[in-house]
This record gives structure tokens, C-alpha cells and sequence, in this order.
């Protein structure tokens, strides 16, 4: 009986420690890309790019640009006003997607302009 106990709270704890390994954040998130729709100076709204998982969410999605780093193609630091309606970017952010309309990225960590 001791030995089912043991083995069974050790299979529960293996799990445990897997899953929390599992579940550790990369730093740069993940990614899709997206064009530019609105740029409102506080968020951007971009429309995912076909083939991307991020359009099975929403054809429209509202990236929060407050706590992002904003980047040219060449990885040079710009403004929001730097970004225009209609231009390529990658967008880098935690995985969460709030379900409304138009879907909504909280946190997003990096924006970067695409050639």
C-alpha cells in the first residue's frame, strides 16, 4: 500500500515539475505578421497575415503599444508616429489573445517593421 501511495504522489510530482518547466516564458514571446490598419498613437490595429494562427482569433487585433519596443527593418528604435497605415510588421507579444472584437493583444513586447 505504502509503495502506491509513494508511487502515485511521485508520478504527481513529476508532472508537476514538468509542467511548470513547460510553461516558462521566452522573453521574446510569440510571433505573427500583420498590416497596418489604424496606428492611434496608444495601439496599433493590424489585420493578421494569411496562414497565420492569430487569424483564426480575428480578422482585426489591437496591439497595446505601451510597453513595446518599436523597431525599423533594420532594428533601429522608432516612435509610433514612425509606423503608417498599411505597412508590414511582426508582432512579438506573450500568446494571449483577449476573444472580442476586435481581438485584443495586452501584452506586447516588440513591434518590428518588415521590408
Amino acid at each position: 500500500m505504502n509503495k502506491k501511495i509513494f508511487l502515485i504522489m511521485y508520478v504527481i510530482m513529476t508532472f508537476a515539475i514538468l509542467t511548470a518547466c513547460t510553461n516558462s516564458e521566452d522573453s521574446n514571446g510569440v510571433s505573427f505578421s500583420a498590416t497596418v490598419l489604424e496606428n492611434n498613437e496608444s495601439y496599433l490595429l493590424v489585420e493578421p497575415k494569411e496562414g497565420s494562427t492569430e487569424l483564426n482569433s480575428a480578422d482585426r487585433i489591437k496591439v497595446s503599444v505601451n510597453d513595446a519596443t518599436l523597431l525599423d527593418s533594420q532594428d533601429m528604435e522608432i516612435k509610433i508616429d514612425d509606423i503608417q497605415i498599411g505597412m508590414q510588421t511582426e508582432i512579438f507579444y506573450n500568446g494571449q489573445i483577449a476573444e472580442s472584437y476586435p481581438a485584443q493583444i495586452g501584452k506586447c513586447y516588440r513591434i518590428k517593421l518588415l521590408d
